[in-house]
């Protein structure tokens, strides 16, 4: 072999040099290729015959590097390369693991070699993010558990990007799950989820780094998305049989109960004494106690519990005769809806969580009750003085009776009780938190985002015709309660144009509404004019008022096509 420079390390300074003072810069760059080129036997012989095959000189040498690459790592992941083989090659190789095509080899031999690398070098890979995200997963844990603010340091952003996924969020407001297996398993196994699997590797050292971690990001933000994440992992160790990580994590019998109780989407007496179990020796105010409110905050647990508690109720206005026990059922759940109430609170401050409010048990769920009773009363009769008067100011105070009330509503929608959602839908608007409303702001919010989102889902599905053609929907639920909610949240005013371009995509409905639908064109510029609007969002909101122009203009040779001028300023300005 002819004798070749190294192209990598000092030459780069070398090639700029020749580059730079030469006259001929093509003459140059022929001298760089030859002093520079592959030490292989007659390559030099070899290079035209490529040249007019059509490759390049990098992509010549860069397939030569990969396939290099491939039978070194191959040949260190061998038993009989040991310990005298790694130091000359390590040497040789890790000066250049900056560079990600040289990586490969002395990522193979940290990989292999663990045990024998030194702190100095530690210390190298976690100066450099980039290379250490390459790290082989020996070589992170090591370095985790060496430094668990580092871990901290690279989590935080998979939790962020957890929290901020679209997917994800849908599915944290859906009230009512077409599949909740489905759901289930969308969650499970989303890319981010498997991702912290494959960070925490079965490593019940890592697990327990993992929530604490948790902890320390949901005292500073509570947000609902961290208690999903915290049973989701769970209950994949759970299916892979992890005894390991499962012995680790003392909210292990909570989570599996409860999430039994979802999958099934039912709770019994077997399943509450199994749940019950869980609290034996556990003092309020300790951490573990504070970790299972967390874990009832989950969206998917606490949904399920409120509705379980609607459910319950309407047996109790059914069947009298099961009273006490029914009480007794609604109460406990009311209790773990209480832990997760107070779950952001326990967690920031390792403090008691109060118990429930008195008045939710006595006088709540019969306020609940006695709508119920009034279900089949005419549109134009109002809620009982009585029932509003307790039901008014617990939607102010208690997250738990929201969450009950908005599920009691969702059944009533998904029902089509027009006449129940006439009376109780202005209570959802006079209980709004204001802007400046902070304690519980979060959770206060979701709750009520969850039921407008979920609301509207069954609406698209079962009642489009109903919202315009019946005057008591129109009025009710459109005019008197939608259109109002849009100055909220920017989410309500994209779903709301979602919800107007559903009517402009069944060719039926349209046929069927006839010099109705001019009715969309009145209610679009109301959106327009009173949906509350953002920098972050006013690229979507025009690009959605656009599609419903579009839209609108394509079905049907555009005969139902709509022009609301508000619309078009918007989407023109």
């Amino acid at each position: 072999m002819s004798s070749k420079k190294e192209l990598i390390g000092p030459a780069e300074e070398e090639i700029r040099t020749l580059l730079s003072q030469s006259g001929d810069p093509l003459e140059a760059i022929r001298a760089i290729q030859k002093d520079y080129g592959l030490d292989l036997a007659g390559i030099d012989d070899m290079y035209p015959l490529l040249d007019l095959c059509g490759y390049s000189r990098l992509e010549i040498h860069s397939a030569c590097l990969d396939a290099l690459n491939k039978a070194t790592v191959h040949h260190i992941e061998q038993p009989t390369f040991q310990l005298e083989n790694f130091y000359d090659l390590f040497e040789k190789t890790f000066k250049y693991i900056h560079i990600p095509l040289m990586q490969p080899i002395p990522m193979a031999l940290l990989k292999k070699f663990e045990r024998h690398i030194g702190e100095d070098i530690i210390e190298k890979l976690k100066s450099d993010l980039a290379v250490f995200e390459n790290c082989p997963l020996n070589i992170k844990q090591r370095i985790w558990k060496q430094d668990e603010s580092f871990f901290q340091q690279t989590m935080i952003s998979l939790l962020n990007d957890y929290h901020h996924d679209e997917a994800l969020q849908l599915l944290a407001l859906d009230l009512r799950p077409d599949n909740y297996q489905e759901m289930i398993e969308e969650r499970r196994t989303h890319p981010i989820v498997l991702k912290v699997m494959d960070t925490i590797s079965q490593d019940p050292e890592i697990y327990r780094m993992f929530m604490q971690m948790i902890r320390i990001v949901f005292a500073a933000t509570p947000y609902p998305s961290l208690c999903s994440l915290r049973v989701d992992v769970l209950m994949n160790f759970h299916d892979l049989d992890c005894e390991p990580i499962l012995r680790t994590d003392k909210c292990h019998q909570l989570i599996w109960s409860l999430d039994s109780c979802v999958r099934n989407q039912n709770m019994d007496e077997t399943i509450i004494e199994k749940i019950k179990e869980c609290f034996d020796n556990v003092k309020n105010g300790s951490t573990l106690y504070a970790d299972f409110a967390m874990v009832l905050m989950d969206p998917m647990i606490s949904n399920f519990l409120a509705s379980t508690i609607v459910k319950w109720l309407r047996y109790n206005v059914e069947d009298s005769t099961q009273q006490e026990d029914l009480e007794d059922l609604t109460n406990y759940n009311g209790k773990l809806l209480n832990l997760a109430e107070h779950a952001p609170y326990a967690i920031a401050n390792t403090a008691k969580i109060p118990k429930l409010d008195k008045d939710l048990k006595e006088s709540y769920w019969s306020a609940i009750c006695s709508l119920m009773l009034e279900e089949g009363n005419d549109v134009t009769v109002p809620m009982g003085e009585k029932p509003a008067s307790i039901i008014l100011p617990l939607l102010r105070r208690s997250d738990i009776a929201r969450k009950v009330f908005v599920h009691y509503l969702v059944d009533r929608t998904f029902e089509g009780d027009v006449k129940t959602l006439a009376r109780c839908l202005p209570l959802i608007v006079e209980t709004w938190p204001a802007p400046d409303f902070e304690e519980e702001g979060i959770i206060y919010r979701q709750t009520y985002l969850s039921f407008i989102k979920t609301m509207m889902d069954i609406l698209v599905k079962r009642n489009l015709y109903e919202c315009i053609a019946d005057f008591k929907w129109r009025q009710a639920v459109v005019e008197g309660f939608l259109l109002k909610v849009v100055a909220w949240d920017c989410r309500i005013h994209e779903q709301m144009i979602r919800f107007l371009a559903e009517y402009f995509l069944d060719p039926k409905i349209l046929v069927k509404l006839g010099p109705q639908v001019g009715i969309i064109v009145e209610w679009a510029d109301t959106i327009v004019a009173n949906g509350l609007k953002d920098d972050k969002h006013m690229k979507t909101l025009k690009d959605l008022y656009a599609f419903l122009l579009s839209r609108s203009n394509s079905i049907l040779n555009g005969d139902y096509r709509i022009s609301p001028p508000s619309v078009i300023q918007f989407v023109s300005s």
